[in-house]
């Protein structure tokens, strides 16, 4: 059965929650800080949710706070009142002063200037001086870099989505006069705007735009900065991640990528332009891309007969200490070993080895056993001759190490249970091995600490390995 996504909260609006602080001040005589504070804590409560409302002291007065301010400049700009790159120049001056680099996740606005831009008008006021300045690379830049500040709120995400945020986007890509920049930046709001946001990822797909990235993908000379962005549209409209459909279009978009736009075969172009060892960052993101593009077998397959698993291993031995290209490597053969054909192929070019050794590598990494230990499970499934083979490779003692490790993991724990059972289902032979390194104990410490994740697993694996009392 699939799982639901949770029920969501009901939005409080601006106008409830002034109210209420304005009732705090009145009828409890609280300052209007302590008003504030009380009002956050009873609306949570209850259960709301507080992501579009100002809650700081320009609650009351939010037209005249720097930002919408600004927001209005840039429209008075837009309508030939005022000079629009002045009004750009004042409007990112004005975001700037909320804006925090996160590690490894770039600038972010905080949740209330994400508020205040968002009632002050700026998406479409942006979107309108985007028109307005395509002759402009410079000015245009500028616009589109504040275009992806304000897209980390899923409220602009929607706004942009339903101004034809998507339809300019395809414009600037297509445009022959378009800079590399330009496309690049284009590409870069593009997949911010596809995050969480199902209707951005359909229009991407249907208006074209994703295929036009594809075909630009293929140039041998585009610059790395093109192909990351690039690959993180083709990555977002193959992944279901809005909760809020009843059903996400992903593995359809995956299939017609692959078989009209031919992405499955584009993307292991890329992998193998892109030096891997010397740029981690952007052979993470194509190969986190082949994983959302490898949906069915069918894809699959072809990307095997291109030669595609074979690449993808000759960059995980090459970089194998470098964990995050370890990790994204052993995810897109996590994905392809769902096919059976893919599953022997791995397990005759050394998969299993290289798995044990990146583990190795990377002991106190989570992150790196969880997904090594998930491709084993594919790679064994139904395949008792490989299992024979990762017991010999040493699997058994990288399950059990693994366990103890990261026992406070639960997604390790999980893989390691499945591991075990699919080892042991077909092959009795391996039973003692694992009990006699301890792994009964193991096993029943993971369905008490993770009873979620592990309890199913865990008592299916104890059955396989023959303990009476399983389901305790």
């Amino acid at each position: 059965m699939a799982q639901a996504w949770p029920k969501a909260k009901p939005k409080l609006t601006q106008e409830a929650f002034d109210e209420a602080v304005s009732s705090n001040i009145e009828d409890f005589d609280m300052s209007r800080l302590e008003a504030i504070k009380s009002a956050i804590e009873e609306f949570n409560v209850q259960g709301y949710d507080l992501s579009g409302v100002v809650t700081d002291m320009a609650g009351n007065d939010l037209q005249s706070h720097p930002i919408a301010v600004a927001c209005q400049g840039v429209r008075d700009a837009c309508s030939g009142q005022g000079s629009l790159p002045e009004a750009i120049d004042a409007l990112y001056s004005s975001l700037q002063a909320s804006t925090s680099e996160s590690s490894g996740a770039g600038a972010s606005l905080s949740q209330e200037a994400s508020v205040i831009a968002h009632k002050g008008g700026a998406m479409q006021a942006l979107l309108e001086a985007s028109k307005q300045s395509k002759s402009q690379t410079h000015q245009l830049l500028k616009v589109l870099k504040l275009l992806q500040l304000l897209l980390g709120w899923l409220e602009t995400r929607d706004a942009f989505t339903d101004a034809q945020g998507v339809e300019l986007l395809h414009d600037l890509l297509t445009d022959e006069a378009s800079s590399t920049e330009v496309k690049t930046a284009a590409a870069t709001v593009a997949e911010a705007a596809a995050r969480q946001v199902e209707e951005a990822k359909c229009r991407l797909v249907d208006s074209g735009t994703v295929a036009t990235l594809l075909e630009q993908l293929q140039a041998p000379d585009a610059p790395l900065d093109f192909v990351g962005a690039a690959c993180g549209v083709v990555r977002s409209v193959t992944t279901a991640d809005d909760e809020r459909p009843p059903a996400s279009k992903a593995f359809m978009h995956a299939r017609v990528l692959a078989k009209s736009h031919a992405a499955i075969r584009v993307l292991l172009g890329v992998l193998r332009r892109v030096p891997a060892a010397q740029e981690p960052a952007t052979a993470c993101r194509v190969l986190g891309t082949v994983r959302q593009v490898a949906a069915n077998e069918e894809i699959c397959r072809e990307f095997t007969d291109d030669g595609g698993v074979m690449a993808c291993l000759q960059v995980l031995r090459e970089c194998a200490p470098q964990r995050d290209v370890c990790r994204a490597c052993l995810g897109a053969l996590r994905q392809l070993a769902h096919s059976d054909t893919v599953k022997q192929l791995l397990a005759e070019a050394g998969a299993v080895e290289q798995a044990v050794r990146c583990v190795d590598l990377h002991s106190g990494s989570d992150e790196v056993a969880e997904v090594a230990l998930g491709l084993l499970g594919n790679m064994m499934l139904r395949q008792p001759d490989i299992c024979c083979k990762a017991a010999e490779a040493g699997v058994i003692d990288m399950v059990v190490e693994a366990m103890q490790r990261h026992s406070g993991r639960a997604s390790v724990q999980r893989q390691a249970c499945l591991v075990t059972r699919i080892m042991v289902a077909r092959n009795p032979e391996l039973r003692p091995l694992f009990l006699e390194r301890g792994v009964e104990a193991l096993l029943r410490t993971a369905k008490v600490a993770h009873p979620v994740l592990c309890r199913d697993v865990g008592s299916a694996a104890l059955r396989d390995l023959g303990l009476d009392n399983y389901n305790d």
